[in-house]
């Protein structure tokens, strides 16, 4: 949770404030397994609405469009993005366990299973083996 004492002074423009501010350390929070995380569900997730939309526009816009071709880029760019987030995940330490833990529902599960479906698909198993033992850690939550 926020702490709104230390959000105001971020604002001010004393000395006195400054000097305060020079001992408060700020958590980078996209360092964090929870946001890792995060990220690799957000970005399969959504992915399949955006494309759904975007392949839409493109095809009204353009009869000539190649649908397969795009969709085969979108998959390309949004799978390997959320896989750098995901590859960062370490099953050997707590907080990237309590960062599984947080977001641990049937959307993650999905997300995973169908990353584990796309690198399969390019013969990427050494992914999908990473990603099957996060999958198999999420059912344990």
């Amino acid at each position: 949770m926020i702490d709104v004492n230390n959000v105001f002074p971020l604002f001010s423009s004393s000395d006195d404030d400054a000097d305060n501010r020079k001992d408060t350390v700020y958590m980078d929070f996209k360092n964090t397994p929870k946001y890792w995380v995060g990220m690799y569900k957000k970005l399969v997730i959504n992915h399949i609405n955006f494309n759904k939309k975007v392949i839409k526009f493109f095809k009204e816009a353009n009869q000539e469009f190649d649908v397969v071709e795009m969709r085969e880029a979108g998959e390309y760019v949004t799978y390997n993005r959320a896989w750098s987030y995901i590859k960062k995940i370490n099953l050997e330490e707590s907080s990237h366990l309590a960062g599984i833990e947080y977001y641990a529902d049937e959307y993650l599960d999905t997300a995973l299973e169908l990353g584990i479906n796309y690198f399969e698909e390019l013969e990427e198993y050494e992914r999908c083996a990473h990603l099957k033992k996060i999958l198999d850690k999420t059912k344990e939550f």
